[in-house]
């Protein structure tokens, strides 16, 4: 007797109840009607010979055969998702304009991968415009923006690239006129200067083992970019935070900035790439993203975690 065809349908929507443990919590997952997920798993139990869920009128409970057939279904599923996505981006060379976007603060870096993206697809143009304006991707026709922050949701797909911290940081030739703050409260006594575009920028919360710090900042300085804050601040101008990527800890180790209150915490943010669309960007955009992950992974081999 001839086996059924797989029917990947029919495997999402048995994972699909499985994590979500109701019928109607799968079907509006997976965007259908409640009665069209509980066919498709009562037409997989038949092919199968076995029964994977245990129905009640209060609960819903997996088989210890739903257990086992789960993992496999989601390797399954996972396997034919990757193949797909190879098959759509695998035969395609980047090609065209890139349009990208960044902070300000991120422009060196950024430029460094824009280099070797370049160098490594040379037919490719790209057009990058770094500024602290957040920008519509879908209006101003951008292909990818690199964004720090948190993760907001936007409509965007959103690729994470690193996990940050936000770091105190100082001049050394500051520190040396006006004295080392040693707690966070301390920071009240000092210039500040501060990023106008932050909800916020005239307070800080830090926190350390579960004690919680709220310091209201003073300063005669703010500015709407975060490079801007960075250049006043590297002067000797001031005192501000900023989130710990590769550039930031570079300027650390060598010795430019200093940070202060390494123990305490004030926040965490992501670098991530952010692009418009529902489906998987285009090989030029996936190209970049994929530059993007392992410069970053290489500058985190190589340098201090950003904590």
């Amino acid at each position: 007797m001839k086996a059924p065809a797989i029917s990947f349908a029919r495997l999402a929507a048995f994972v699909a109840v499985a994590e979500a443990g109701t019928f109607t919590a799968a079907a509006e997952r997976l965007n259908t009607t409640k009665s069209a997920v509980s066919q498709a798993v009562a037409v997989l139990e038949r092919e199968l010979g076995t029964q994977l869920l245990q129905r009640s009128t209060r609960r819903l409970a997996i088989t210890e055969a739903g257990e086992a057939f789960l993992s496999d279904c989601r390797q399954l599923l996972a396997g034919a998702e990757a193949a797909m996505e190879r098959a759509r981006t695998g035969h395609a060379q980047p090609s065209g304009t890139l349009r990208l976007t960044s902070p300000q603060g991120s422009a060196g870096m950024v430029a460094s991968w824009i280099a070797t993206y370049s160098k490594r697809y040379p037919a490719m143009r790209v057009d990058y415009v770094p500024t602290d304006r957040k920008l519509d991707l879908i209006a101003e026709h951008f292909d990818l923006a690199i964004r720090v922050g948190p993760m907001a949701d936007s409509g965007l797909r959103a690729v994470v690239l690193e996990e940050l911290g936000l770091w105190t940081v100082a001049a050394a030739s500051y520190l040396a006129r006006h004295g080392t703050p040693r707690r966070p409260a301390e920071l009240a006594g000092h210039e500040w200067i501060a990023l106008s575009l932050l909800p916020a920028p005239w307070s800080i919360d830090f926190e350390r083992g579960g004690r919680k710090v709220h310091v209201k900042l003073r300063g005669s300085i703010s500015a709407a970019s975060t490079d801007a804050v960075l250049q006043l601040v590297s002067q000797g101008a001031g005192i501000s935070f900023f989130p710990s990527t590769a550039d930031l800890r570079a300027e650390v180790e060598a010795g430019r900035l200093v940070r202060l209150f390494p123990g305490w915490a004030s926040g965490r943010m992501f670098l991530y790439a952010a692009y418009p669309g529902n489906i998987a960007p285009p090989a030029k955009t996936r190209a970049f993203i994929d530059l993007a992950k392992e410069a970053v992974r290489s500058a985190g081999s190589q340098g201090a975690a950003g904590v």
